[in-house]
């Protein structure tokens, strides 16, 4: 699903209601307007949502007949990390996803471990035990990658069973000049990534309070409106906040009369200084 610019800006008033139907519905339809026109004044705002194609080198690794690299995308991750789960599985799947960025989110420095996770899938081509193996660039994935609070270079190691079992999450941290394809054949060959303390932290992107409530997408496109919308933005919507609140505290309130504290007063005093 491809999400407007004024949809996100409206986002918060969403996440408030994601449990359940009111009458925000309305409410939502008089914002789109008036978020369409303040789009107007905003710069060109990136996809936070783009489907990146899979790079020359894993695509000659698949050819070759090494393990598919499956790129995640904030619309089909879940569904694609829980594919290969069966109901009846009592061996929970083990996947190896790659947290990458590009110039902004991995200051260019993420090509050597690119490189190396896409070596490490023909080598892992062989073993029937191989893990699933995933990617995740939060150059073109902002949201997902915020919603799971997950920062590039890194390596997520999920273990899926089949739902409504929880599931184990460890982030083993990656070096961006001597990580190699034999990393990560060691981190498997080894079960060396099991000694990573477990992720439980609020941003789990599965058993985590915030993807309970439904609330951790919302948060990514949150912190992602935050980091591209200069700050002027910001000011200017706070200025007008604070003059909507002041105009409603001075406007007169319906039920009070204009002379009524006056007359009140004049009964107040006593007889002799009427007199």
């Amino acid at each position: 699903m491809r999400f407007s610019t004024s949809t996100l800006l409206a986002l918060p008033l969403l996440a408030a209601a994601a449990q359940q139907k009111s009458p925000l519905d309305e409410a939502m339809g008089q914002l789109q307007t008036i978020f369409e026109k303040v789009a107007a004044f905003l710069p060109n705002i990136p996809n936070p949502n783009k489907q990146h194609p899979v790079d020359a080198a894993n695509a000659a690794t698949a050819s070759a007949g090494g393990k598919t690299l499956h790129v995640l995308t904030l619309d089909s991750w879940k569904e694609t990390v829980r594919s290969p789960v069966k109901a009846e599985s009592t061996t929970p799947e083990e996947w190896f996803i790659l947290v990458t960025g590009g110039n902004k989110t991995c200051f260019g420095h993420c090509g050597t471990v690119e490189t190396a996770f896409n070596k490490s899938a023909l080598l892992l081509a062989a073993n029937p035990t191989a893990p699933h193996l995933g990617y995740l660039n939060c150059e073109d994935q902002p949201v997902l990658c915020n919603s799971w609070g997950a920062g590039p270079p890194a390596l997520w190691v999920m273990e899926i069973k089949p739902e409504p079992a929880p599931v184990d999450i460890r982030i083993v941290g990656l070096n961006t000049t001597s990580t190699t394809a034999k990393t990560f054949t060691d981190l498997h060959a080894l079960k060396t990534w099991k000694e990573s303390p477990l992720y439980e932290g609020y941003f789990h992107p599965f058993d985590g309070p915030l993807a309970e409530y439904n609330l951790n997408v919302p948060l990514g496109y949150i912190f992602w409106v935050f980091a591209i919308v200069p700050s002027w933005m910001f000011m200017i919507a706070i200025s007008f906040l604070s003059r909507s609140i002041m105009g409603n505290r001075m406007a007169p309130q319906p039920n009070r009369r204009p002379g009524a504290p006056a007359a009140a007063q004049v009964r107040a005093l006593p007889s002799n200084d009427r007199a």
